[in-house]
């Protein structure tokens, strides 16, 4: 009988907590049952209601017309010019599109216009403003861009006077942000266009037709006669003063342009101012010393110099540019150090000579000169 009783007390136990956890049980009683007090009391909560549809939001399978009643509704959407009348409009006709996009667009037409070459007025690559915010957050030049400025380099020295001012002036643009009030003497009354198809040391006579032996080789015409004139020389120019400055991106490159003036060299000693095999200290008391009608060098050289006083420009008169591309197609104005210490050395010393018309600037491409006969 306990045994009995025993299993009955436990089986009368399990089904009471069946009981408790059924959805049935008591446990569901008591809910209903406080749900009935608090109707009787007024207080019973209303059932959640059902989630109504947002306003303005049209169902999934609705058509174009459903879509376009939906925008009406919307506070914030602005009918422009019949938009939402159901007429078709895409998007970017009803808002106005992306002001970045749009931005893009007219960039691109007006870059288009100008074709894919660099404009004569500035000698920027075409892309207008675009091409212009990129160079200025310091990114490279696209490979349009690039091409159209090799091929302009490579005609630069050949092309009239105009073009190639326009040409330097763009340059200092890109690199001073200057304005057009700073143009100064980069115009085509400063620029000297060199002859095409002849070697470089004639081009240089024809800087100076009828004295270019007294100009650039002190008027002395051959070896024999530089030894006897020497003193005569020394009383005529004063040391460190070269009539002619031939301006090279690199010490190989006024090595080069020595090279191609043989006559110039053998007669007066063409002074070799780039930083190989000699210090700035030496260099300068070199210009102390001894005359130089004819000097080849770096900007960056030739500026320290310059700015220590052993190079004398009073009676400079011609300065030529080497524009030869290097090995990555840039020219001097297309390396950024160069680019730097070129445009520092014409603000310092250059400028004003320039504006005043005591002073000349030319181009050349020693690529070209190299080939060409005499």
């Amino acid at each position: 009988m306990g045994g009995a009783e025993g299993k009955g007390k436990k089986g009368k136990a399990a089904a009471g907590a069946r009981k408790k956890w059924w959805p049935g049980g008591p446990r569901k009683k008591q809910q209903k049952l406080a749900a009935k007090k608090l109707q009787g009391k007024g207080k019973a909560e209303a059932p959640p209601p059902a989630p109504a549809a947002h306003k303005g939001k049209a169902p999934a399978s609705g058509d174009v017309d459903d879509f376009m009643d939906m925008l009406d509704t919307m506070e914030d959407f602005k009918s422009v010019d019949g938009a939402g009348s159901g007429s078709g409009e895409s998007d970017a006709e009803r808002d106005g599109g992306d002001p970045r996009q749009q931005e893009e667009q007219q960039d691109a037409a007006a870059g288009g216009g100008s074709g894919s070459g660099e404009g004569a007025a500035g000698g920027e690559p075409a892309g207008g403003k675009k091409a212009k915010k990129r160079r200025k957050r310091g990114q490279k030049l696209s490979a349009v861009e690039f091409e159209a400025r090799r091929d302009l380099v490579r005609q630069i020295a050949e092309c009239p006077a105009e073009e190639q001012a326009d040409w330097l002036w763009g340059s200092l643009q890109q690199h001073t942000a200057a304005s057009a009030l700073e143009c100064g003497g980069l115009v085509a009354a400063g620029m000297a266009p060199l002859p095409a198809e002849r070697s470089l040391e004639a081009r240089l006579k024809a800087l100076q037709p009828g004295s270019w032996q007294a100009e650039f080789c002190g008027g002395v015409s051959s070896g024999k006669q530089r030894q006897g004139q020497r003193q005569a020389r020394q009383q005529e120019r004063p040391p460190g003063s070269p009539s002619l400055l031939l301006v090279s991106p690199s010490a190989i490159g006024a090595v080069g342009l020595i090279k191609l003036c043989p006559q110039f060299h053998g007669a007066c000693r063409i002074g070799k101012l780039f930083a190989k095999h000699m210090k700035v200290q030496e260099q300068e008391e070199l210009l102390r010393s001894q005359v130089m009608c004819i000097a080849a060098g770096t900007p960056n050289r030739l500026c320290k110099l310059a700015d220590g006083g052993a190079l004398r420009l009073d009676r400079l008169k011609h300065v030529v540019l080497d524009v030869q591309l290097d090995a990555k197609q840039r020219d001097i104005l297309a390396i950024p150090e160069t680019r730097a210490d070129w445009w520092l050395f014409y603000d310092r010393h250059l400028k004003e000579r320039l504006a005043a018309g005591a002073l000349k600037i030319s181009l050349v491409n020693s690529d070209h000169a190299a080939g060409g006969g005499s």
